[in-house]
Protein backbone atom coordinates (compact mmCIF):
# COMPACT_ATOMS: atom_id res chain seq x y z
CA UNK A 1 0.00 0.00 0.00
CA UNK A 2 1.51 3.44 -1.19
CA UNK A 3 1.76 5.85 1.98
CA UNK A 4 0.09 9.66 0.83
CA UNK A 5 2.72 12.44 0.94
CA UNK A 6 2.88 15.86 0.59
CA UNK A 7 3.51 17.17 -2.82
CA UNK A 8 6.72 17.65 -3.61
CA UNK A 9 7.82 21.58 -4.12
CA UNK A 10 7.13 22.59 -8.13
CA UNK A 11 9.77 24.26 -9.77
CA UNK A 12 9.58 27.26 -11.95
CA UNK A 13 6.81 30.42 -11.71
CA UNK A 14 3.85 29.57 -9.59
CA UNK A 15 0.28 30.51 -11.29
CA UNK A 16 -1.47 32.94 -9.64
CA UNK A 17 -5.27 31.55 -9.13
CA UNK A 18 -7.27 34.17 -7.74
CA UNK A 19 -7.11 37.82 -8.24
CA UNK A 20 -5.26 38.41 -4.31
CA UNK A 21 -2.41 36.58 -3.80
CA UNK A 22 -2.84 35.92 -0.33
CA UNK A 23 -5.81 34.06 -1.11
CA UNK A 24 -3.61 31.98 -3.23
CA UNK A 25 -1.07 31.81 -0.23
CA UNK A 26 -4.26 30.70 1.78
CA UNK A 27 -5.14 27.91 -0.65
CA UNK A 28 -2.07 26.63 -0.55
CA UNK A 29 -2.08 26.55 3.35
CA UNK A 30 -5.12 25.28 3.57
CA UNK A 31 -4.29 22.26 0.85
CA UNK A 32 -0.96 21.56 2.79
CA UNK A 33 -3.03 21.44 5.80
CA UNK A 34 -5.77 19.01 4.66
CA UNK A 35 -2.81 16.68 2.84
CA UNK A 36 -1.49 16.17 6.56
CA UNK A 37 -4.62 15.77 7.91
CA UNK A 38 -5.61 12.88 5.57
CA UNK A 39 -2.09 11.29 6.40
CA UNK A 40 -2.49 11.83 9.78
CA UNK A 41 -5.86 10.03 9.72
CA UNK A 42 -4.60 6.77 7.39
CA UNK A 43 -2.31 6.59 10.69
CA UNK A 44 -4.45 6.88 13.39
CA UNK A 45 -6.81 4.21 11.35
CA UNK A 46 -3.45 2.01 10.90
CA UNK A 47 -2.88 2.14 14.75
CA UNK A 48 -6.51 1.56 15.68
CA UNK A 49 -6.36 -1.54 13.41
CA UNK A 50 -3.11 -2.77 15.00
CA UNK A 51 -4.52 -2.06 18.43
CA UNK A 52 -7.36 -4.25 17.55
CA UNK A 53 -5.95 -7.13 15.98
CA UNK A 54 -2.67 -7.53 17.85
CA UNK A 55 -3.77 -6.57 21.20
CA UNK A 56 -7.62 -6.87 21.23
CA UNK A 57 -8.27 -3.08 21.67
CA UNK A 58 -11.46 -2.73 20.40
CA UNK A 59 -11.99 0.46 18.51
CA UNK A 60 -15.17 0.95 20.87
CA UNK A 61 -12.79 1.29 24.04
CA UNK A 62 -10.57 4.24 22.42
CA UNK A 63 -13.65 5.80 20.98
CA UNK A 64 -15.17 5.75 24.52
CA UNK A 65 -11.70 6.59 26.37
CA UNK A 66 -12.14 9.44 28.74
CA UNK A 67 -8.31 10.63 29.31
CA UNK A 68 -7.29 11.48 32.70
CA UNK A 69 -6.89 14.98 33.76
CA UNK A 70 -3.12 14.79 33.79
CA UNK A 71 -3.34 13.50 29.84
CA UNK A 72 -6.31 16.29 29.31
CA UNK A 73 -4.23 19.47 30.23
CA UNK A 74 -1.09 18.16 27.89
CA UNK A 75 -3.53 17.38 24.95
CA UNK A 76 -5.18 21.43 25.72
CA UNK A 77 -2.25 22.60 25.54
CA UNK A 78 -0.72 20.91 22.98
CA UNK A 79 -4.41 22.21 20.97
CA UNK A 80 -3.36 26.25 22.34
CA UNK A 81 0.08 25.82 21.11
CA UNK A 82 -1.21 24.33 17.51
CA UNK A 83 -3.25 27.20 17.43
CA UNK A 84 -0.90 29.74 18.09
CA UNK A 85 1.30 28.28 15.26
CA UNK A 86 -1.13 27.93 12.88
CA UNK A 87 -2.41 31.79 13.87
CA UNK A 88 0.78 33.89 14.09
CA UNK A 89 0.78 34.78 10.46
CA UNK A 90 -2.56 36.40 10.64
CA UNK A 91 -1.22 37.97 13.97
CA UNK A 92 1.87 39.25 12.17
CA UNK A 93 -0.15 40.40 9.06
CA UNK A 94 -3.44 42.23 11.87
CA UNK A 95 -0.46 43.94 13.47
CA UNK A 96 1.66 44.77 10.55
CA UNK A 97 -1.97 46.56 9.18
CA UNK A 98 -2.51 48.25 11.94
CA UNK A 99 0.93 49.70 12.39
CA UNK A 100 0.73 50.83 8.72
CA UNK A 101 -2.54 52.77 9.74
CA UNK A 102 -4.77 50.00 7.89
CA UNK A 103 -7.14 49.34 10.55
CA UNK A 104 -9.77 46.43 9.24
CA UNK A 105 -13.22 47.66 8.83
CA UNK A 106 -15.97 45.69 10.88
CA UNK A 107 -18.32 43.78 9.25
CA UNK A 108 -21.81 45.47 8.40
CA UNK A 109 -24.11 44.51 11.46
CA UNK A 110 -27.06 42.13 9.91
CA UNK A 111 -29.60 43.50 12.63
CA UNK A 112 -29.27 47.47 11.26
Amino acid sequence: MSEMRPPEFPKGHRPQVFDDPAIDQLHDAWLALATELAVAFERIDTLERLLETKLGVAREEIATYVAPAAVAAERAQRRADLAQRLLRPFREFRAAAIARGKHAEAPPDPET
